[in-house]
């Protein structure tokens, strides 16, 4: 086990238990109205911000050690795990026209963890059903389709890479669902004019 699974392993444990331990001592409280039903959730995007604005440093960090051969959590040279079988320890181990396409998919990676963080920015500031909301989980859908594409593109030079549409149908979902969000806000505009 290497020591990225580690960290990863213990970063969502602790974020296991530290909400488990948040909701037991939220659930104790005897007010149960709409603020305070607002302030756990103000709370608890929060948290969710902090670990995702840690993720991207971390994974920034780690593409620019593995691009400039930098150790990452003080081991070796850092190294990129395309897919199962496919490790790489710097661009130029990797085979000709791959790295593009590893580029391309951490940038779009790096831009659904920003929108992610923005979002949860949102929530953290009591915003729960906006135009914007809509947009960045909207996002979120078209970043799974086209992660699929560049997978897609990336197992014509893998030909043992394993690719699934799974991707897909959730992108398709979470666009559906940000879809039925976006006209549920709209009616209620509506109602709130009418009345």
């Amino acid at each position: 086990m290497n020591a990225n699974l580690v960290v990863l392993m213990l970063l969502a444990v602790g974020s296991f238990l530290v909400f488990r331990l948040y909701a037991r001592a939220m659930s104790g409280k005897s007010d149960t109205g709409g603020a305070a039903r607002l302030a756990r959730i103000r709370k608890a995007s929060m948290l969710f911000q902090f670990f995702i604005g840690f993720s991207f440093v971390t994974g920034v960090y780690a593409m620019v050690a593995f691009l400039c051969g930098w150790p990452f959590l003080s081991h070796g040279p850092a190294r990129l795990v395309v897919s199962h079988g496919h490790a790489y320890t710097s661009p130029a181990a990797m085979p000709g026209g791959l790295l593009p396409l590893v580029l391309v998919k951490t940038g779009l990676d790096l831009a659904a963890v920003a929108v992610l963080y923005a979002l949860f920015g949102l929530y953290r500031r009591g915003i729960l059903f906006s135009a914007r909301n809509v947009l960045y989980l909207r996002f979120q859908g078209y970043y799974l389709i086209l992660g699929y594409l560049v997978d897609y593109q990336m197992r014509a030079m893998l030909p043992d890479m394993e690719l699934s549409v799974t991707p897909v149908f959730s992108g398709l979902m979470i666009i559906f669902i940000a879809w039925i969000m976006d006209e549920g806000r709209k009616i209620q505009e509506e109602q709130e004019l009418t009345v």
